[in-house]
């Protein structure tokens, strides 16, 4: 699926973004995490989320794909609450990549000259999710 360009943008500005995975119990883990967009061969897009180590939610992917990310926009507030992007989607883990991802989104979500990830940052993990659903408040949604 492709985003419309209005949520492209929202994930491009800095917005935080919160990562729901399922624990084996079937609880929801939630993490606010960096996300940046990536389009795939085939036209779609999809959202990526990079680890440095093999936290519960890399773990939670692996046994559950069902994941589900909202984005949060920095702007102030709509006609009654900030807008957000809501996306249901199917994750996999991708070995490698995260050092590349982060040092991309520490230029605009980290604090000006942050140096991340570390030099000697191992190559860590990606959540690649497929975007199944789109929902939330704001243009993105029809």
């Amino acid at each position: 699926m492709r985003l419309p360009d209005t949520a492209r943008d929202l994930i491009g500005a800095g917005a935080d973004a919160t990562l729901v995975t399922l624990n084996p119990d079937g609880s929801p883990q939630v993490t606010l995490v960096w996300v940046a967009l990536q389009t795939t061969e085939d036209d779609g897009d999809e959202l990526v989320v990079a680890h440095l180590s093999e936290h519960q939610k890399v773990r939670n992917v692996r046994r559950d794909p069902r994941v589900a990310v909202t984005i949060v926009s920095p702007e102030g507030p709509g006609q009654v609450m900030r807008p957000y992007l809501a996306v249901n989607g199917t994750a996999r883990i991708v070995e490698g990549g995260a050092p590349e991802v982060l040092a991309g989104l520490a230029q605009t979500l980290a604090a000006p000259g942050a140096q991340f990830p570390p030099p000697d940052a191992p190559g860590g993990y990606l959540t690649r999710i497929r975007i199944d659903k789109v929902g939330g408040v704001g243009p993105w949604v029809s």
